[in-house]
C-alpha cells in the first residue's frame, strides 16, 4: 500500500516540485565521484585498454550508423590514439559535474566521453559500468535548482524515477535468473564461484569451505535479498535495512572477488532512493556532507 501511495503522490506532484533536492544532488555527486575514480584507475594502464595496439579487437567503424559512430570515435582511424585526450577530458568533465558547473551540459559531456572510452575497452565492462551508463544518461535531464519551470521539474522527476526503476530491474533480473539457476537454488553457487582463482580469495575460500552450511546460507541469502529489494527498497521502514544488507553484500563482492568498481557502483545507486529528512544510514551521511 505504501508503494501505491508513493506513486500517487509522485503523479500529483510530477510537475509541481522536485522531490528531495538535496538527496538527489548528493546521489548525483556520488555518480561523478565513481566515474572520476574509475577512469583515474584505468588511466594508469591506459595503453592496455585504449591504444591502437591494445589486444581488444577494434570495431569496423565504417559499418556503424551515425549515432554509433559518435559513441565509438576511438575506433576511428584519426582518433585511434586520442585516448589520453579523452581520459583527461573525462576527469575534467566529471570534476565540473561534481561541483555542479552547468550540470546538464557537463552531464552530457561526461556521458559522451564515458561511452567512447568504454566502447573502446568493451571487453572489460561489467554490470556496474552498464548501470552507470544508464544513470549518467538520465542525469542529463536532471536539474536540482530550487526554481525551475514546470517542464524542467517534470523532466527531472521522470529521470530520477527512471534511475530508480533501472536499479530495481537490475536486482529483479539477477534474482529471478538465480532462482532458476540450479547452483543457486541448491545453495552451492558461492562455493564454486569462490573456488575460481580469478574471482576468489584462496585464503577466504579455504576457511569458508569448512563451513558448508554458512556458504549455503550466504548463497540463498543473496537470492532472497535480490528478489526482495525491488519491492522493499521503496518502503521507508525497510529501506535502511535493505541498503545496509546491499552495502555489506557489494562490499564483500568488491573485497573478496576483486570487483571493486562494480560493488561501488551498486552501492552508489542506492542513494537515489533516499529522501530529504529520512533517518538512518542515508540521513547521517547526508548530514555530514551538508555540515
Amino acid at each position: 500500500m505504501e508503494l501505491i501511495q508513493q506513486l500517487k503522490e509522485f503523479y500529483l506532484k510530477l510537475h509541481l516540485e522536485v522531490k528531495s533536492l538535496q538527496a538527489l544532488r548528493f546521489a548525483r555527486r556520488l555518480v561523478y565521484a565513481w566515474a572520476f575514480i574509475n577512469y583515474t584507475i584505468l588511466a594508469t594502464k591506459a595503453a592496455y585498454f585504449y591504444s591502437s595496439s591494445a589486444y581488444i579487437p577494434a570495431k569496423d567503424f565504417d559499418s556503424l550508423n551515425l549515432l554509433e559512430k559518435s559513441l565509438n570515435l576511438l575506433h576511428w582511424g584519426p582518433f585511434a590514439d586520442a585516448y589520453p585526450v579523452f581520459l583527461a577530458l573525462t576527469l575534467v568533465a566529471t570534476s565540473l559535474a561534481f561541483f555542479e558547473k552547468a550540470p546538464r551540459a557537463s552531464a552530457a559531456v561526461v556521458y559522451f566521453l564515458m561511452m567512447n572510452l568504454d566502447n573502446k575497452a568493451y571487453v572489460t565492462l561489467d554490470g556496474g559500468n552498464n548501470l552507470m551508463h544508464l544513470v549518467t544518461f538520465y542525469l542529463i535531464f536532471i536539474n536540482t535548482k530550487k526554481t525551475q519551470s514546470a517542464f524542467s521539474i517534470t523532466l527531472t522527476n521522470l529521470a530520477a524515477l527512471m534511475i530508480k526503476i533501472q536499479v530495481t530491474l537490475v536486482y529483479a533480473t539477477a534474482g529471478l535468473l538465480k532462482v532458476m539457476g540450479p547452483l543457486w537454488n541448491k545453495g552451492v553457487a558461492l562455493y564454486y564461484t569462490m573456488g575460481v582463482s580469478e574471482y576468489g580469495n584462496h585464503g577466504i575460500f579455504s576457511t569458508l569451505s569448512n563451513y558448508p552450511l554458512l556458504l549455503a546460507a550466504m548463497t540463498l541469502g543473496t537470492v532472497l535479498f535480490q528478489i526482495s529489494l525491488p519491492y522493499l527498497i521503496w518502503q521507508r521502514t525497510w529501506r535502511p535495512y535493505i541498503v545496509l544488507m546491499g552495502t555489506a553484500l557489494h562490499l564483500s563482492i568488491s573485497l573478496v572477488m576483486g570487483l571493486f568498481m562494480f560493488g561501488l557502483a551498486m552501492c552508489v545507486s542506492y542513494f537515489f532512493f533516499y529522501e530529504d529528512g529520512e533517518k538512518g544510514l542515508f540521513g547521517s551521511l547526508l548530514k555530514r556532507v551538508r555540515a
